[in-house]
């Protein structure tokens, strides 16, 4: 009974239930929370035998077998699950490759991608590292229902490495060499905004050639039942798009604005005694950055998405549910 909620309820605890969220989905503050849980870090400190025990757990629950355990302990058991465990597939995500491990693995590339005054072979190896794993990010949060061949999982790579590699260096090279600008001031802003462009575009081209298939091929729809009715290229497209632009509002606020902020922490007198002591500074400064900006870059959009059958193909305008109603609407995952 996939709906049935829990025993041993608390007045604090919503009542435990598979059907939907801990969390409203329809606001974007429910969404925040979600993902606050999907990405929170401390999930990927859990060992195998908690986290199999809370897929078994999940699983009994699911099945309609008895379980003895709380609102909140069977909460937790599906936070670990759904940090842990593909929606689609049903399969472990390597831990570093799950979105709670997004934090601690960025937070040191960030550093390196914000680097002052880097050589070329520095910015290379900054921008190679982030692409690198970006795309193992991508192919372990895909929507699995139009895998990938090892083909197309090159290509992407290779286009988003010389994407990233290429617009950082490009605009290196433009503040270096350009007449046309000639305010100190400007060439700054630029050199600032280079790292965010360069993974911005690099990003947004790493999703869409990692998830071609999604738009040439489609991705599964489901009834409000979970019953897949079909493939739809234009589903694809929406749920591509809307990953995308969270990628990039996730590395807007992370690689702009410590640059601005670390500019007046370095001006105080004992920084400036000791400019090692800035390192830190810098590093929780990213921490506390990425710690809500992730989550709340992936909220912008729900999980589960619901979409008008009338902006999908024809052959989704006429569907009718298992009580012979017409379907007007239908829903797919649209990956992380």
């Amino acid at each position: 009974r996939p709906d049935s909620t829990a025993p041993m309820s608390s007045p604090d605890v919503p009542p435990f239930t598979l059907s939907k969220p801990r969390y409203d989905q329809s606001t974007f503050g429910g969404r925040f929370k979600h993902f606050l849980d999907v990405t929170d870090v401390r999930t990927i400190l859990v060992s195998k035998e908690e986290l199999d025990a809370a897929i078994a757990l999940i699983r009994d629950f699911k099945e309609g077998k008895p379980v003895i355990a709380t609102d909140e302990e069977l909460w937790k058991a599906k936070k670990i699950v759904d940090a842990s465990v593909h929606p689609d597939t049903g399969e472990v995500i390597p831990i570093p490759f799950r979105m709670s491990a997004f934090l601690p693995m960025n937070v040191g590339i960030c550093a390196g991608l914000l680097i002052p005054n880097a050589s070329v072979g520095t910015t290379i190896f900054w921008q190679w590292l982030n692409q690198s794993y970006n795309i193992a990010l991508n192919h372990a949060n895909r929507n699995a229902s139009n895998p990938m061949s090892n083909q197309q999982v090159a290509v992407s790579y290779a286009s988003a490495v010389t994407i990233s590699c290429g617009v950082a260096l490009g605009l290196r090279r433009f503040v270096e060499r350009t007449t046309l600008i000639r305010s100190p001031q400007v060439l700054s802003a630029i050199r600032m905004l280079t790292p965010f462009a360069a993974v911005s575009l690099a990003g947004v081209a790493n999703v869409f050639i990692m998830r071609g298939n999604e738009i040439t091929e489609g991705i599964n729809i489901t009834n409000a039942d979970g019953d897949v009715v079909g493939q739809s290229p234009k589903a694809g497209v929406r749920a591509v798009s809307q990953v995308a632009l969270s990628r990039v509002l996730t590395s807007l606020p992370a690689l702009m604005l410590p640059p601005i902020i670390m500019a007046q922490v370095e001006r105080i007198p004992a920084i400036k005694r000791r400019p090692l002591l800035a390192i830190p500074i810098n590093l929780a400064l990213i921490t506390s950055i990425f710690y809500t900006s992730l989550p709340a870059a992936i909220a912008m959009f729900p999980q589960k998405s619901a979409v008008p059958v009338t902006s999908l193909e024809p052959r989704f305008h006429n569907l009718r549910d298992r009580a012979g109603r017409p379907i007007n609407t239908l829903y797919y995952n649209k990956g992380l």
